[in-house]
């Protein structure tokens, strides 16, 4: 881990952690300010009733994983993973506070555009915690170069096992041809000695 990297997803993390930790101790404040972006939630996705009708447990809920994901991207570990659910946790939470934001005036808009800017650059920030590789070559680049590999050692072996097949197929023609010249002389042999006994046999009968 770069040094960069050590203090940057610390910093990043902390905020969500905080955030996790008032929503546990404040659960009902916490819970009534999302309420109605539930009820929203619910309303255009029926089959997500049942997980956002009941605020305060999905608050509850809620706090927990920004703790669990906040001080997982502090440390490092499933940095990426954390990294993304943070950034889904902070879009809710985003759209919540955009929705419930009162704006009566233009010092409220003036501040709910800072708001606004400031939950985009923890969004930017997010969003590159979760390409960081750490240094290390991506899932896609691996499964390429492993490709690669197989199919240059897939290829040696073609060209090895030809060669051995062309060695093999070379060593049983001369095998064959042996056999073949060794059977002719045999058949040459057999036909003189057949010959030499009748011509024994016609002087032993005076033909």
């Amino acid at each position: 881990m770069s040094l960069l990297r050590k203090f940057a997803r610390p910093l990043l993390g902390a905020s969500f952690i905080a955030t996790g930790v008032d929503r546990l101790r404040n659960t009902d404040d916490a819970s009534a300010r999302i309420e109605s972006t539930l009820e929203e939630i619910g309303s255009m996705v029926p089959q997500a009733e049942p997980l956002v009708s009941n605020a305060k447990l999905t608050t509850q809920v809620l706090g927990g994983v920004e703790i669990a994901a906040g001080l997982a991207l502090s440390t490092g570990r499933f940095s990426r993973a954390a990294a993304l659910t943070l950034a889904c946790v902070h879009k809710f939470d985003s759209y919540a506070e955009y929705r419930n934001a009162e704006v009566e005036s233009d010092s409220d808009v003036t501040a709910q555009r800072s708001t606004l800017l400031k939950n985009l650059s923890i969004l930017g920030g997010l969003g590159l915690a979760i390409v960081d590789l750490d240094g290390k070559p991506s899932l896609g680049w691996r499964a390429e170069h492993l490709a690669k590999a197989t199919r240059k050692k897939g290829a040696k072996l073609s060209d090895k096992t030809s060669a051995w097949a062309d060695d093999l197929g070379s060593g049983t023609n001369k095998k064959v041809r042996g056999f073949e010249k060794n059977a002719k002389k045999n058949l040459n042999n057999a036909s003189k000695g057949k010959k030499k006994k009748a011509q024994l046999a016609r002087k032993k009968l005076g033909v």
